[in-house]
């Protein structure tokens, strides 16, 4: 049964058509004895996507279709340190749906790109390259981009993506969003640096949502925007061409109307140290923080949450990850009634 598996696949393949499946598991742990749940709490995500390639399908160069099915099962268990940047970035309402639906159109070796449909728009706008493995969700993009259209319920939109010559480029996307229209400009510009050719990148962000929202004093607000930007830069990799040891740090700044808001302001940075260990190539170490500014107008006792996080992730097999996860989260929910708490995360991720 396996073989035939392994040969529907391959044709399949053959053909253009790809699959990938990945199970996400977070099991949080409070590390406060009086705010001990004593058993912690738990929640997956699963995902089943598959890939077209046009040209092999169907004889259009430069075509990608994508389709992604998830099912998320919300926490079971309890917590009690109610943060505002949410530690786990898988937390959501349980449901199960067509996560992701898109076709993309590459010319010129790629220099020119067109995609619409149901887009993830954080894979595309305020992406953190470099910051995949954190769990807290504001390493992902800044939590000051309001009703981002991303994670758990993407928006149909659609976009166009210029490159030019000396690493700059530009997107601009169109999205629905919950409380209507988004639209986003990212300039940005990738470079090499040194004789290791350490990547570096940066990326400006404009974001403008048309769409009637409650402001906190009671208004309706027609219009909202911000800014964001997002610096990553390698900073050092090993010269042996058997080791994949490399260091790198990322910066991120988002800014958004405290009117409508409850983040007027984000800074958050961190670094990775890839293969801290020679003898294990492919783990992983992180530490990083993020820093969210509340809106004085929101009713919060404190000006601002801040949190740190640290990682270590373990590569067992081609197929099996570990990542423990341990985030410090100091004025949670920026209320006195939410004590400074330690959360211990261990992650299973398994793929195929």
């Amino acid at each position: 049964m396996a073989t035939l598996s392994r040969e529907a696949l391959r044709r399949f393949q053959e053909r253009g058509l790809s699959f990938h499946t990945q199970f996400v598991n977070d099991w949080s742990k409070n590390l406060r004895p009086d705010y001990d749940s004593g058993y912690g709490w738990s929640r997956y995500s699963f995902d089943v996507s598959a890939t077209l390639d046009s040209e092999k399908s169907l004889g259009w160069k430069g075509g990608t279709g994508f389709a992604r099915l998830k099912q998320h099962l919300h926490e079971f268990g309890w917590s009690t340190d109610q943060a505002a940047q949410l530690y786990s970035n898988i937390d959501a309402a349980s449901r199960t749906t067509l996560y992701e639906l898109w076709y993309e159109q590459k010319w010129l070796a790629g220099n020119i790109r067109v995609k619409g449909g149901k887009i993830d728009a954080n894979t595309e706008f305020a992406t953190v390259e470099n910051a995949g493995d954190f769990l807290n969700s504001s390493m992902g993009f800044s939590p000051t981009i309001l009703t981002f259209p991303t994670y758990p319920e993407p928006k149909p939109g659609a976009l166009v993506s210029l490159a030019a010559m000396h690493g700059y480029g530009i997107s601009l996307g169109v999205f629905q969003a919950a409380a209507g229209t988004m639209t986003l400009a990212e300039p940005r510009r990738h470079w090499s640096l040194g004789e290791s050719e350490l990547a570096g990148h940066f990326s400006a962000g404009y974001w403008r949502l048309d769409g009637a929202m409650p402001c906190f004093d009671g208004r309706m607000s027609p219009v909202n925007q911000g800014f964001y930007s997002v610096v990553e830069q390698g900073l050092w990799r090993s010269k042996t061409t058997d080791r994949h040891q490399a260091f790198s740090a990322f910066f991120q700044f988002g800014r958004s109307n405290g009117d409508v808001s409850p983040f007027t302001q984000h800074i958050g940075g961190g670094a990775i140290w890839q293969a801290p260990f020679a003898a294990r190539p492919q783990d992983g170490l992180g530490a990083a923080a993020t820093w969210v500014k509340f809106s004085p107008m929101a009713g919060y006792d404190y000006s601002g949450e801040w949190i740190t996080e640290g990682y270590y992730k373990v590569i067992l097999n081609a197929h099996l990850a570990v990542l423990p996860d341990a985030q410090f989260l100091h004025h949670p929910g920026g209320l006195r009634a939410h004590p400074d708490v330690v959360v211990f995360t261990p992650r299973v991720v398994i793929s195929f």
